[in-house]
């Protein structure tokens, strides 16, 4: 409906054009009537009408003060002015100021409904057109918008060229001083049984969106963006206390008013636009640390050199072998715990190399398991379909679950294998070699590791692997010596120290009678071929 406001200092007259015209079927709704210029001047500013019908001249304020007043204020109301005589100053006032027209009274009917009409189309084709400027903005800002987060995300991909116009806009839109990024993870709260649908997860990523924008502007100078499908953002602060600060106002607000899980990586403050780049990488790297502490946190960038360094990490893993040998579960379940937990903190911060970590030991396990002479099923592991598990892993409790469940299973099948109590026995003695060989080894200090007297061992030593045991010691130090010889440069006689001989001769001889030649001329012919 549009909404009419009548006016004259007449009641009778007022009255009268109320009943003159059915208004409502026309499509008028009469919002009030003023009964002199202030009065008019008041309901015109409080009930905002779309049409004045008012006489010309009434006490305080005439009609051409009351139009006056409109043309200047730019205010979308078409005004009729009635007047009980035709006054040809007033007229042309009132044209110049844009009445729609002059009517003068008694008012006929159908005078009036036609200027209606016409007032009528005038404000329905300025409504459409407001509509289609509405629209036309709201594209223009959408285009705008679009390109603006197409460059932010270039910029942080590194691939916007500095000194191009994109760049120069963007760093004009944020001018510091200070600058930070952030990555921004929203989920269902735990334990929240009911997953989203399509529909839904479209509608809370919209609402996400929205919310980050308004607080990421409201913060100061900055922008939201998508970038390979997350949400991320750039600011700028006056402090190098504003990047936490935007971060857990962004937190707030998201499980505010989405109730969500919110989970941030935000880079620290910096004081170069080019350094953005580097930010965004930063973010990402602080968003990993989830896995390893879980998610609704707040992670800031820090510098971490952490890798797992690889005789403690073998020490662990032999301790799981150890346990499988001995056929102690605790002793396994204890093993492998410490060894999760070195590798949680020694790949800290990279989940690729967590992952990596922790399926190279299951595969090691898998390895020494076969070395120790314990028989597993054939299919008892899958090499590719244990990788993949791990990979799928959400977070490295995940990880640490689902490799002890393998473990455990590994366990169970090697006690259910026949024979694998003197294959446990002998994986012990061998263990044992591999761990003293280059200290004085003897049948009798071999066979108190198994609780055998020294005649049986050597009997159950031949039998289980078909050498005696003096040979295979010696074999197991000849290994090492061709290790040493291959990728060391000691010298010989060091070399024969190091794997468990008083007298280098007595270590050469072996060793010509083992591989053919003496350690200095087998260690020459392999250089040559290499």
């Amino acid at each position: 409906m549009i909404r009419v406001l009548l006016a004259d200092d007449e009641p009778m007259i007022l009255k009268g054009l109320r009943k003159l015209i059915d208004w409502n079927a026309l499509g008028f709704d009469i919002i009030g009537n003023a009964c002199d210029g202030r009065e008019l001047m008041e309901l015109m500013e409080a009930l905002k009408p779309d049409v004045i019908i008012s006489d010309i001249s009434m006490p305080h304020f005439t009609g051409i003060d009351m139009i006056r007043r409109i043309h200047e204020e730019g205010l979308p109301i078409k005004v009729i002015f009635i007047s009980a005589f035709q006054e040809f100053t007033y007229a042309r006032d009132a044209v110049a100021y844009g009445a729609l027209d002059y009517l003068v009274k008694p008012i006929i009917k159908q005078q009036l409904e036609s200027v209606l009409y016409k007032a009528a189309s005038l404000i329905n084709e300025h409504q459409e057109e407001a509509i289609r400027k509405g629209k036309l903005q709201q594209l223009e800002h959408k285009i705008r918008q679009g390109e603006l987060e197409s460059w932010l995300a270039q910029l942080m991909e590194g691939t916007l060229q500095p000194g191009s116009a994109p760049y120069r806009h963007l760093a004009c839109e944020l001018p510091g001083p200070l600058y930070s990024t952030g990555v921004v993870l929203a989920e269902q709260l735990p334990g929240d049984s009911d997953k989203w649908n399509d529909r839904e997860t479209k509608l809370v990523e919209f609402a996400v969106g929205n919310i980050l924008q308004e607080v990421v502007r409201r913060s100061g100078s900055g922008h939201g963006f998508v970038r390979s499908g997350r949400f991320c953002y750039v600011a700028c602060h006056e402090g190098p206390e504003g990047a936490l600060e935007l971060a857990q106002d962004v937190q707030r607000s998201i499980r505010t008013y989405l109730k969500l899980s919110v989970t941030i990586g935000t880079s620290p403050a910096a004081a170069d636009f080019g350094s953005l780049p580097e930010a965004c990488r930063q973010a990402e790297q602080a968003l990993g640390l989830k896995y390893f502490d879980g998610p609704n946190r707040i992670y800031t960038y820090r510098v971490m050199d952490n890798k797992p360094k690889q005789d403690e990490l073998y020490r662990r893993q032999l301790a799981v072998v150890n346990g499988f040998t001995d056929d102690n579960w605790e002793a396994v379940a204890e093993g492998l715990d410490r060894l999760l937990s070195y590798i949680s903190v020694s790949a800290y911060g990279s989940r690729s190399l967590a992952v990596s970590t922790a399926f190279s030991s299951v595969l090691l396990l898998a390895q020494e398991l076969g070395k120790s002479g314990l028989s597993l099923p054939e299919a008892s592991l899958d090499a590719h379909d244990v990788q993949r598990k791990l990979e799928q892993c959400g977070s490295f409790a995940e990880l640490r679950r689902d490799i002890t469940e393998t473990v455990e299973r590994l366990f169970r099948m090697a006690g259910a294998e026949s024979g694998n109590k003197d294959k446990a026995l002998l994986a012990k003695v061998k263990q044992y070699i591999e761990e003293h060989y280059p200290e004085e080894i003897t049948l009798e200090s071999a066979a108190g590791i198994t609780f055998m007297n020294p005649s049986y061992f050597s009997f159950f030593f031949k039998k289980q692997t078909g050498i005696n045991f003096k040979q295979y010691v010696t074999g197991i130090r000849m290994k090492h010596a061709v290790r040493l010889l291959l990728h060391t440069d000691l010298m010989v006689y060091e070399i024969a120290e190091a794997v468990g001989y008083n007298n280098a001769r007595h270590f050469s001889d072996i060793f010509r009678k083992t591989y053919g030649s003496l350690p200095n001329d087998y260690r020459q012919d392999k250089k040559r071929k290499a």
